[in-house]
């Protein structure tokens, strides 16, 4: 009954979510010269925000998969509906909606508040998950005793490196891949924190 008033309750302030029943498919390619390799990582994400002067929050589940600069960023409901796709690109950026046309911009950060009521940082995203900054912008970073990443400035966001993976079995070391993120936008701006939990072992 909990999970029922709650569910309702997400889909009463965001009323996005209840568009989402509609197949949402990509309208963007990604651009070809890039490297060949290809990552992709699932996990939770949860934001949290300020829309119309009202405090929001939503979760779901998210799909990210890079191949050189080209980055997917799929969102997905807690009902298992895909709710949105940002496709970024050295070309340009588009954010695929159900029920809309495409979305195209430079950067798709801001079409991404206009439409969802939070953003998620998708450039800086492709270097944080891998615990370093983004290259061409100043950063600030400081470290835990053993060396990892502890809290990253940059970009207007603070992104916290809250825990890690397990080593894989068999190896010496740790994984280099984040286990959770909290991720907060700095300065004056419409409050917004973000909280990434990546699923285990899911770096290809």
């Amino acid at each position: 009954m909990l999970r029922s008033r709650r569910l309702a309750l997400l889909c009463l302030a965001a009323p996005l979510w209840l568009a989402a029943c509609a197949s949402v498919t990509p309208t963007r390619s990604f651009d070809a010269g890039e490297s060949t390799r290809s990552e992709q990582y699932t996990g939770r994400f949860a934001a949290n925000y300020v829309r119309y002067g009202r405090n929001e929050g939503v979760q779901g589940s998210f799909r990210w998969q890079e191949q050189g600069r080209n980055v997917r960023l799929d969102l997905v409901s807690p009902l298992g509906q895909t709710l949105a796709i940002v496709t970024a690109t050295p070309s340009g950026a588009t954010l695929d909606l159900p029920n809309e046309a495409p979305r195209n911009a430079p950067e798709v950060d801001s079409l991404m508040e206009q439409a969802l009521g939070f953003s998620l940082p998708v450039s800086g995203m492709r270097d944080w998950l891998h615990g370093r900054p983004a290259p061409g912008a100043p950063s600030n970073i400081t470290r835990t005793a053993d060396g990892r990443p502890d809290t990253l400035r940059q970009s207007g966001w603070t992104v916290r490196y809250v825990a890690w993976q397990d080593a894989a079995e068999g190896t010496a070391t740790s994984s280099t891949l984040p286990r959770r993120i909290d991720m907060a936008r700095d300065g004056n701006e419409s409050p917004l924190s973000v909280r990434l939990v990546i699923d285990p072992e899911n770096k290809q």
